[in-house]
C-alpha cells in the first residue's frame, strides 16, 4: 500500500509539471491556447536549414548579408528558453557605403531574432528591430521557394506600423518593406 503511494504521489508530482513542446506544436497553437510549457526545442531541427551565411540585393542595388545562427535555450528578459535563430546583418549601399554592419555583435545586440513557425511550417517568423525612432522595425519572413532547393531564401520584411514624428522625411527602411530579397547561400 505504501509503494502504491508513493508512485501516485510522484505520479502526480510529475504530471502537474508543465513540459518542453516543440517548435511545431507552437505553430499550431491559436489564440494563446499553448499548453503550459517551461521551453520550446527544435525537436525536428527545422531551424538548420536557416544556419550560415546568405547574401542577395534588392533592384535599388543595395547588398544584403545575413548571418543566421541557432540557439539553444535563448531567453531573454526573463522569458522562458527556446530554441530560434539569431539574425545579424550588413547592409551596403550600390556605391559599397555600408548602411548597417552588425555581424560580429553578441546575440543581446543582434537586431534580429526568431520567433515561430506558421501552420504549414514553410515560413519561419522572426523580429527585426532597427532603428526604432524612425519605425525601421517589423517582422521578417524566411522561407524557400523552393523546398528542394534549400540555397534559395527567399526573405520579406513587413514594417510596424506605428505613427513616427521624429524622423526625416527622407528616410527608407534598412529593409524594404513588403518587398521579397532573395538570397543565397555562401
Amino acid at each position: 500500500m505504501r509503494n502504491t503511494l508513493i508512485i501516485l504521489g510522484m505520479f502526480a508530482v510529475f504530471s502537474c509539471k508543465s513540459q518542453v513542446i516543440s517548435l511545431d506544436q507552437v505553430s499550431q497553437c491559436e489564440s494563446g491556447n499553448c499548453p503550459k510549457y517551461t521551453a520550446i526545442k527544435d525537436t525536428n531541427n527545422r531551424l538548420n536549414k536557416f544556419i550560415g551565411m546568405w547574401q542577395g540585393s534588392y533592384t535599388d542595388g543595395t547588398s544584403y548579408e545575413f548571418k543566421f545562427t541557432k540557439e539553444l535555450d535563448y531567453s531573454e528578459y526573463g522569458g522562458k528558453p527556446r530554441d530560434l535563430i539569431i539574425g545579424r546583418i550588413q547592409v551596403k549601399k550600390a556605391d559599397g557605403t555600408i548602411i548597417e554592419n552588425n555581424l560580429n555583435v553578441s546575440d543581446s545586440y543582434a537586431k534580429i531574432k526568431g520567433l515561430e513557425f506558421d501552420k504549414s511550417l514553410t515560413k519561419y517568423q522572426m523580429y527585426y528591430s532597427g532603428n526604432a525612432e524612425c519605425n525601421d522595425k517589423g517582422f521578417v519572413y524566411l522561407s524557400f521557394p523552393d523546398p528542394n532547393n534549400l540555397n534559395q531564401m527567399r526573405l520579406i520584411f513587413m514594417q510596424d506600423r506605428d505613427i513616427i514624428a521624429s524622423c526625416p522625411s527622407d528616410y527608407k527602411t534598412v529593409m524594404p518593406d513588403g518587398k521579397a530579397i532573395m538570397l543565397t547561400k555562401q
